[in-house]
């Protein structure tokens, strides 16, 4: 019988229930949480099946769709655990954590997770309860309810400032999550704090922000300053610091005597402070102007940007926006580095920046060029910068340039933006065309898979393929998989296609895809782990990761008994990569060293008799009563195992998909198991 499973979603609410009564909960949630443009109930006539929509609204804002649409819950949770959403489950909290738990990383990247019972009485925020705005979330929809609100995080349960919320209201990076726990910590303990907002900020009204709690408030002490010397002030101020050493010093002793008095954090994009001892904020306030030459490498650039913020003390979390000139809006390097520092990359005409006022160091060669005499510069004027940290300063045909903005929540939140400034081809944090940092390469997970069946993967494996997008794979290993995840793309290739295949899948990954590339047994042992590193080379932006399987070697002993208690050694007979020669070489060298041997593909349909040319070689050594075992279609229909002699296993039927145990000295046929002795005082 087909479970009943039903989703709704207005906007960046998503709903999933499991019964009739849940789905009409659902449906009361978002006419709630819509302010009642959710229309509950309506007249599906002229609709498609399952689905309900008030008809002034958009399919995309506001859609109800049954069981009969064919989705899965693994596909819903794919498709909604993305930061921003509202993932709201009705019914039981126990299916949901067994749903998300495959999908879950951080709690600075996690979307926010809620359970509702079925009949509405109880919501419980379950995931990225601060960060991802769950808790706010599902306190809102209780109240709208009538409903229970279950929190058990300790500074909603005491009612007490929650760091991270006011971080994440504010667009605010946390410099240190464990410093963020011990400021919770010790506001839990002492019931008040103080915060400082840096100097350079401290004027603009988007930082220069209220906590909200009247115990938690944004002063100091006369005199007392934390983390930054005066050094990185205004140049002015540090003309009248005559021992700037000294300064230092006894900042950081108030520091530390204030620290060691009081629950404290700081506001500000200085790197010291997020460096220093106590909590940092971090507001993604800086806008850094860059121009390079045509081709400059990605890594080139990354070294320069990152010094130069070095350089001048400010933390490259705090980097919003990577400016420079439109003809660069495809330039490779600053589009990673703007991805590397988790930035918009905007772009201007030069008819905007040479717009731009103020003094800015001229260079006429740049300007026939690009149209402009300063980009770095320009670029960070043209993001409304007041004001500029560090003017332009070169190296290596890489220019670079800083400043502050003075509304960091527009940048980092995607609220609307200014568009007086014309920004060429890419529109940034303004719900616009796709950002070039928005142009990211995915994953390739060379996934081990095993025998092949689902009991035997790995729970690593079955979460991989679960999250990602497309399975890759040689076409009998893609078959063996595509039962237990029929929703997936697939990219198969026949026998001999390895490299063709390898490469598909990192062309795939370039796309933005998440790649699961599937072996049997486990990637790394005769599989396609080290292919793939080969060829991540020519794939800069896509990720490559092992997950490992259990190998055949494991699997099959485990039917035979226990035969690789000792010493063992792995040999594969397909000479198509390897020479017949070296093969036997190294049967030699197992068989005199009295290992335990596992032999992989020992034949195949075009590689008669290489099984009994390996017993001949090994018998050269060995005896012919030396005890052996064949483990067959190990996980898959027709699975099979035998023990015999090794004279006996010379004349033995077997395939690619047998492996053979050829025993040791010590080993002994024990009630038809293949067991290798230890060497503990009860055997011998």
């Amino acid at each position: 019988m087909k479970r009943f499973m039903a989703k709704a979603e207005y906007k960046n609410y998503k709903v999933i229930s499991f019964t009739s009564k849940g789905k009409e909960l659902a449906e009361r949630v978002l006419f709630l949480v819509s302010g009642g443009e959710f229309e509950r109930g309506c007249d599906d006539s002229g609709l498609g099946k399952g689905e309900r929509y008030k008809k002034s609204f958009g399919r995309e804002n506001a859609v109800v769709k049954g069981i009969d649409d064919g989705f899965t819950l693994d596909g819903f949770v794919k498709e909604n655990f993305h930061r921003g959403n509202v993932l709201i489950f009705i019914g039981a909290a126990g299916i949901a954590v067994r749903a998300i738990a495959p999908y879950i990383e951080d709690k600075t990247k996690d979307p926010a997770v809620i359970v509702i019972d079925e009949a509405g009485k109880n919501v419980i925020p379950l995931l990225s309860g601060h960060i991802g705005g769950g808790v706010r979330e599902a306190k809102r929809i209780a109240e709208l309810l009538g409903a229970n609100f279950v929190v058990t995080t300790a500074s909603d349960v005491s009612g007490e400032f929650a760091v991270d919320v006011f971080a994440s209201e504010n667009g605010f990076a946390i410099s240190d999550m464990k410093k963020a726990k011990e400021f919770t910590a010790r506001l839990l303990e002492e019931k008040e704090a103080v915060y400082e907002v840096d100097a350079e900020i401290a004027g603009m009204p988007f930082y220069d922000v209220d906590s909200g709690y009247a115990n938690v408030v944004s002063q100091l002490a006369d005199g007392y300053s934390c983390g930054s010397c005066a050094k990185y002030a205004d140049n002015e101020a540090n003309e009248d610091c005559i021992d700037a050493e000294n300064a230092v010093g006894k900042s950081f002793e108030k520091e530390n005597d204030f620290v060691r008095n009081k629950a404290f954090f700081t506001i500000s994009f200085r790197k010291d402070k997020s460096e220093s001892g106590v909590l940092n904020l971090i507001p993604k306030c800086i806008v850094i102007g860059v121009g390079c030459k045509k081709g400059t490498p990605y890594e080139k650039l990354l070294a320069f940007v990152e010094d130069k913020l070095s350089e001048h003390n400010i933390d490259k979390r705090a980097v919003g926006v990577l400016a420079s000139v439109d003809i660069k809006k495809e330039e490779e390097g600053l589009i990673r580095v703007a991805k590397e520092l988790e930035a918009e990359f905007k772009v201007f005409s030069s008819d905007v920046l040479m717009a731009q006022e103020g003094e800015f160091t001229a260079s006429e060669f740049v300007k026939s060029i690009t149209g402009a005499d300063n980009v770095c510069e320009r670029a960070v004027a043209a993001c409304g910068c007041k004001k500029i940290l560090v003017t332009k300063e070169s190296f290596a045909g890489m220019t670079f340039a800083a400043g502050v903005m003075e509304n960091s929540k527009v940048m980092s939140h995607g609220t609307e933006c200014d568009r007086s400034a014309e920004s060429v081809d890419m529109d940034f944090a303004c719900g616009g065309e796709e950002t070039a940092s928005d142009r990211r390469g995915g994953k390739v997970s060379v996934v081990g898979i095993g025998p092949g069946n689902y009991e035997n993967m790995t729970i690593r494996a079955v979460q991989t393929l679960k999250a990602c997008d497309v399975i890759a794979g040689y076409t009998v290993y893609c078959d063996l998989v595509r039962p237990f995840f029929p929703d997936k793309e697939y990219i198969s290739t026949p026998m001999m296609g390895e490299e063709k295949r390898v490469k598909l899948a990192y062309e795939k990954a370039a796309e933005g895809k998440k790649v699961a590339l599937v072996c049997s047994g486990d990637a790394g042992v005769y599989g396609m782990a080290g292919l793939c590193y080969e060829e991540a080379v020519n794939f800069d932006n896509v990720d490559t990761e092992v997950v490992p399987g259990v190998t055949a070697a494991i699997s099959g002993a485990a039917l035979l008994g226990a035969p690789l208690i000792h010493d063992f050694c792995l040999i594969s007979m397909s000479d198509r990569l390897t020479p017949m020669e070296l093969i036997e070489k190294r049967l030699r060298a197992a068989a005199w060293a009295d290992m335990v041997v596992v032999i992989y593909n020992p034949e195949s349909k075009g590689r008669k008799g290489y099984l009994a040319h390996a017993c001949e070689i090994l018998m050269e050594n060995l005896p012919p009563e030396r005890v052996c075992g064949i483990a067959g279609n190990i996980g898959r229909d027709g699975e099979y195992c035998k023990v015999m002699t090794l004279g006996e296993l010379k004349g033995a039927e077997v395939d690619m998909f047998s492996t053979i145990f050829i025993g040791n000295s010590s080993t002994r046929d024990i009630a038809e198991h293949m067991v290798t002795l230890r060497g503990y005082r009860s055997e011998r």
